[in-house]
């Protein structure tokens, strides 16, 4: 045990069980999120695919949540949003790793996580903010999971300009919050992508990935671009 931890234990923030920020117990009983919902319409669809009626040019493929937002996964993602803990990263990622692995898809049109070969793009923080904070929470993650599903990690894209909270903000609002925000980053190469997997903490009315999918599909730089939540 490191001195810290022996100095400030850690304590599950669901149930205070000493050990872990996240401990089993608590990471079995979080609700799921769902069933899934299609990323266009945000109607259930199997496995998140996005239905055939809403295959509109440059929205994304598909979307995966793996938690209702709410209860734990709610208390810990807002902890972590805020105070950057690498211990709460590395658990949250090493659960939600878990389930990629042992998510069975509904449909065949579904993504079979650990047969996939994924570029996981984090959704990029405005510079101003990010020093702000001192890291980007989606970043943190993305990297820890693509670590442990085996995929590649891109910072394929960069913020344009810098908006406000989103919090607080609905529909019509949201979205054009967040128009034209995001560019690829010039210094990643455009090379062609097979399947992005853009990722955030969570998806509230999906303004932010929907841009941040319609940039890297005008951009012509992936056959797929698949969105994937901590929360929904």
């Amino acid at each position: 045990m490191g001195i810290l931890n022996f100095l400030f234990p850690k304590t599950c923030i669901g149930c205070k069980k000493k050990g872990s920020y996240f401990c089993p117990d608590c990471a079995q009983s979080a609700k799921l999120h769902f069933p899934q919902v299609c990323p266009v319409c945000e109607q259930p669809s199997p496995d998140g695919v996005r239905h055939t009626y809403c295959d509109k040019h440059q929205t994304p493929n598909g979307l995966h949540s793996i938690w209702a937002y709410e209860g734990t996964p709610r208390k810990l993602i807002i902890k972590f949003k805020y105070r950057f803990i690498s211990d709460i990263a590395d658990e949250l990622a090493e659960t939600v790793a878990a389930h990629l692995k042992n998510y069975r898809p509904l449909s065949n049109k579904g993504p079979v996580w650990t047969e996939e070969k994924f570029t996981v793009v984090p959704i990029p923080l405005h510079w101003k903010r990010e020093n702000w904070r001192g890291f980007n929470q989606s970043e943190e993650l993305g990297k820890r999971i693509a670590n442990k599903m085996g995929w590649d990690f891109q910072n394929l894209l960069v913020r344009a300009k810098r908006t406000k909270h989103q919090v607080g903000l609905r529909g019509k609002a949201r979205r054009e919050n967040v128009e034209g925000v995001f560019s690829l980053n010039p210094n990643i190469p455009t090379s062609q992508y097979s399947n992005v997997l853009l990722f955030d903490d969570v998806w509230t009315t999906g303004a932010t990935m929907k841009e941040a999918a319609k940039i890297i599909k005008q951009a012509g730089v992936a056959r797929q671009v698949w969105c994937l939540t901590l929360a929904r």
